[in-house]
């Protein structure tokens, strides 16, 4: 039903699009999406073929580890048709696939060859008059037997094939079917020598592509490399020459895929790698383009359509993203422009900023104010102009918005406004308004300004007058100025200063001045806020994004009634700091000595190396927020940089959505379902720290929010109901990981599936046996949540990786406080807790195998029992009056059925279902139908990491395989109520388990 898993296959044909997303082939056209009739059993879609396109129908061939189907394509009345007609298996990984075009074929009969791991060739026929069968015309072995990781097949007849692969020892080995050693001919087997081989790579190979035009072969590796090589070839391959050109590092990551292209006349090379970035070298080996195209997720595959001139990528997220390269890489690549300097030879540009689309100002090392105008012709060349009349003082401060700019220095302010008829500046005004150094003035509105100096005065003030509207108190700090200002409404002020603090001020009913309410210490470190936004503002809250020095966007809520200040959530993004947020998709910060526009649909769209730690830049938005133009200074020159964002980036692929996924492993997953929602939402986290929230429609997902609140990798999670009006249904999430992490939030999803989350607490729980000034951080394993009688009372129970079950109180109206109640060491790490609601126990499960039951304070064990004799992996419960059901699957790769008693704690049932799975089972779950009774089936479903899914009537005790999932390495499983099964891990299958 829902499927997003990695995504190793994809061809560019004529006939459209072809992707393997996880087990399922999808042919994306102009015409429709078409999921191909394929029923592999147990691995993923890595690889396709085409039939030559001269026949009246065509075949396709695809193929995953170990398996390969041919697919009967015909077109009548417009319409493609799609027909399974042979599946079949290999005892060998195959690396590649080629149809030939042998003089003996007919047109039904058709010839290909499958080449695996381990240097074997299949030459095989299908033939649909003999039972549609296929048929081995010979097995061909190369006398190099190394395990090949990728494999280039090159030729149209057998006997002039080419085999180029490349091993785990970074060699690259090239043979041919052309001249066999001596062998029994009237054998199917036949054994051919080793042409080539060539020390290329210190690593894996992961990927070949070669153009005999234009004598290029490239090669990748685990060593990050994307190296070139000159082939000539004029004969077969025994003459062929290939020689080392050079090696390129753009990545920081293997370098899973390349392909090459051509693009007006001119040859160039894209890699794709870990790092989720594509580069695009020229063929001298220039990084002519690096973008970050699957966000942050893996990219196991290029295509490149040339008709159309986009370049396509997969990922481990199942994502096909397209990039447009028309016109971007025949064009001259854009540079920064230098531009003039000043006239005096030791007077240069300090700050500067945008006045308009055309017109920059400079505050000059000698405090005087020049401008300059920018013009897209290439022949102008500007010169920097000097604003009459500037009066001469040491500046620090220099300031834009709507043509007015301000100036100041010691006590003084000075503005000015650009007419852009005259092109004159006409002083506003110039006089002394403050009592030390002013280090920071904001333009709040059109006609409201806020004032900080050096010795914490800070002034509201009005009017190109400067009028004093409001005393404003800060901080007693060192640094103790503003570095971002809101004015929220009349009433309320958000102010954040140097010291890293965020203020939120409300004016006094008394008179004009501004109270301190409440306060954010260090919201983003120790830097402060560069910029606040405003999202929305009604008559009880304000919303309110925040950026500063470091990777995430902070937002924060106000409450009106209280006039309280709290973070709600954070967003990461792919930069080391964030500076503005100029739009609703754009954001633009620095990583190291790089400008970064990055865009949450687009990802990363520009890279422009400006030189590290300076602040003296600005940027302007134009065109309809499509056109960016950036200055700064960089050695005490000014450099000017201006290209479309969006002219080169063509992600919004047709009937293409691009998820956003987990982009490393899913550890857990809950389901809740909103008031009058029937499809339920999840709830997920993992070790890339991030909790998603998901709606499941039909068969898509969409992301709804994310919390970023943990640093290091989330175990385990829980939501529990808080609670549900006609607008919105309520949840508290509480959620454990590394670096002994507890995070408590709140969700509300409201009926138009809108998310509001809010950050309620972290806390960092400590060994409870250790002093309590210990720093040992322990990984916390599993977490569950009960709640008390009293509505916002919770016992919180934890299970930490150093063996300690705790038991915490925890209460909604003071979250930042959480007391320790008691604590029990089992010796083991704990591996899952769950709660048994009606009998106020705790049960634990550990990696000795061992399940304990506890009493509600964790003081009395009523139950240790050992069910396996490895690691218990997961364990699911069924609570029928005073029995429990217990399912358990661990290491051993055993499935075992207990029933224990409540009553008298006795075991009344066991059962062990033996051989099911050859790998150790992680993921299971008991369903029971709605309105069961004692005679009704009870069900149970398990999947280990072979794979492969088994239903168990734990009444009959009797199984059966139902299927297979395509997520590498489960970690879990869940049922909802409509017998949906949700696997997790290396990506997320939604399947029916009927």
């Amino acid at each position: 039903m829902v499927l997003i898993s990695d995504a190793f296959g994809l061809e560019i044909s004529p006939n459209g699009i072809l992707v393997g997303h996880g087990d399922q082939a999808v042919l994306y056209s102009s015409k429709a999406k078409v999921e191909l009739p394929v029923h592999l059993r147990e691995g993923k879609v890595r690889g396709f073929a085409w039939s030559s396109s001269s026949k009246s129908q065509r075949l396709l061939l695809l193929y995953s580890e170990n398996e390969y189907s041919l697919i009967k394509c015909t077109s009548s009345s417009g319409k493609d048709h799609f027909q399974l007609i042979y599946d079949g298996e290999t005892r060998d990984w195959i690396n590649a696939a080629l149809f030939l075009d042998d003089d003996n074929e007919s047109e039904d009969r058709k010839r290909f060859v499958l080449h695996t791991s381990h240097s074997a060739l299949l030459y095989l026929e299908y033939d649909p008059t003999l039972n549609a069968d296929c048929t081995v015309l010979e097995l061909a072995r190369c006398t190099d037997s190394s395990i090949l990781y990728y494999t280039k097949l090159h030729g149209t007849s057998y006997d002039k094939l080419a085999i180029i692969s490349g091993n785990a020892f970074g060699e690259l080995l090239v043979w041919q079917t052309q001249f066999p050693t001596e062998s029994d001919p009237k054998s199917v087997m036949k054994t051919y020598p080793l042409v080539l081989r060539l020390e290329a790579h210190n690593g894996v190979i992961h990927s070949i592509e070669f153009d005999l035009e234009a004598q290029l072969l490239v090669t990748t590796s685990d060593d990050r490399s994307v190296k070139f090589w000159n082939i000539q070839k004029s004969g077969d391959w025994t003459t062929a020459e290939i020689k080392p050109m050079f090696s390129c590092y753009g990545h920081s990551s293997r370098v899973m895929c390349v392909v090459i292209l051509k693009i007006g006349g001119r040859t160039f090379v894209a890699s794709g790698s870990e790092d989720s970035y594509v580069c695009i070298w020229s063929s001298s080996g220039e990084l002519v383009l690096k973008r970050r195209q699957q966000f942050g997720a893996p990219i196991w595959r290029l295509g490149f359509s040339q008709d159309a001139e986009i370049l396509y990528s997969t990922s481990s997220t199942g994502n096909l993203v397209g990039q447009n390269l028309k016109g971007v890489l025949n064009r001259p690549k854009i540079e920064p422009t230098m531009l003039s300097s000043l006239g005096d030879a030791n007077e240069f540009v300090r700050n500067l900023k945008f006045v308009n689309n055309e017109i920059i100002v400079g505050l000059s090392s000698s405090n005087r104010l020049y401008y300059t105008r920018i013009s897209s012709d290439p022949s102008h060349e500007n010169k920097w102009l000097m604003v009459n009349d500037f009066p001469s003082y040491k500046r620090t401060v220099l300031e834009v918005f709507e043509n007015v700019i301000a100036t100041c220095g010691h006590r003084r302010i000075t503005l000015h406004k650009y007419n852009t008829d005259t092109n004159d500046f006409d002083q506003l005004f110039d006089g002394i308004r403050m009592k030390g150094t002013i280090r920071s003035f904001q333009f709040l509105s059109r006609d409201r300004y806020l004032v900080s100096d050096n010795l914490g005065y800070c002034l509201l003030l009005q009017t190109h007058q400067l009028h004093i509207e409001s005393h404003i108190a800060l901080f007693n700090n060192r640094e103790p100025w503003i570095t971002a200002a809101l004015l929220i409404s009349e009433q309320y002020l958000l102010l954040g200063n140097r010291e890293g603090h965020v203020m939120l001020y409300c004016r006094s009913s008394a008179k004009d001045d501004f109270l301190l309410k409440d306060t954010i210490r260090y919201l983003h470190g120790k830097m402060g806020s560069n910029f606040f936004k405003l999202l929305s503002v009604n008559g009880d809250n304000a919303h309110v994004m925040s950026g500063g020095h470091e990777a995430f966007l902070k937002y924060l809520n106000v409450r009106f009634a209280d006039s309280t200040l709290r973070v709600s959530q954070r967003e990461g993004v792919p930069l080391a700091w964030v500076e503005a947020a100029p739009s609703k998709d754009l954001i633009l910060g620095f990583n190291d000595n790089h400008i970064v526009a990055w865009s949450r649909r687009n990802d990363v769209l520009l890279q422009l190396a400006c030189g590290g730690g300076h602040r003296c830049w600005d940027f302007r938005l134009s065109d309809g927020d499509s056109l960016l133009s950036i200055a700064y200074v960089k050695q005490k020159r000014v450099f000017f940089y201006s290209n479309s964002l969006y002219n080169a980036v063509d992600n919004q692929i047709k009937d293409i959505q691009p998820n956003t996924w987990h982009v490393r492993n899913c550890n857990t997953l809950r389901l809740i379902t909103a008031r009058n929602h029937s499809d339920p939402f999840i709830l997920s986290a993992g070790d890339d720290n991030i909790i998603k929230v998901t709606q499941v429609t039909k068969d898509s997902l969409s992301q709804r929010a994310e919390l970023h609140s943990h640093i290091s990798t989330v175990r385990s999670l829980q939501a529990l109901p808080y609670k549900s009006d006609n607008d919105s249904s309520t949840w508290l999430v509480f959620s454990v990981g590394g670096r002994s992490q507890l995070c408590i939030s709140q969700l509300s999803i409201d009926a138009c599936n809108k998310c509001w989350i809010s950050e309620l607490s972290t806390h960092t729980l400590h060994n409870a046996a250790s002093s309590t000034t210990s720093t040992i951080e322990a990984r916390l394993m599993a977490i569950d949540v009960v709640q008390h009688s009293g509505e916002d009372h919770f016992s919180v129970y934890v299970a930490g990786g150093d063996g300690n079950i705790s038991h915490y109180v925890w209460e909604l109206g003071n979250p930042s406080q959480l007391h320790l109640r008691h604590f029990v060491d089992v010796q083991r790490c704990p591996l899952g807790i769950q709660w048994i609601e009606n009998k106020g126990m705790l049960l634990v499960s550990t990696t000795n195998g061992e399940v304990y039951v506890f009493d509600r304070t964790l003081g009395t064990t009523y139950v240790q029992l050992q069910l396996h004799v490895t690691g218990i992996n997961t364990i699911d419960i069924h609570v029928d009056k005073h029995l429990l059901h217990i399912l358990s699957g661990g290491d051993d790769e055993n499935i075992k059925y207990t029933v224990l008693n409540l009553d008298n704690n006795n075991v009344e049932h066991k059962t062990e279902y033996l051989g099911l799975h050859n790998a150790q089972v992680n993921a299971l779950a008991i369903y029971c139908p709605p309105k069961s009774t004692e005679a009704a089936e009870m069900l149970a479903y398990s999947c280990s990491i072979d794979r492969q899914i088994y239903r168990i009537d734990l009444k009959t005790h009797k199984y059966s395989r139902v299927g297979y999932t395509c997520i590498a390495d489960v970690k879990g499983m869940l049922m909802d109520a409509h017998q949906r099964m949700y696997f997790y891990g290396c990506g997320l299958q939604i399947m029916s388990g009927r």
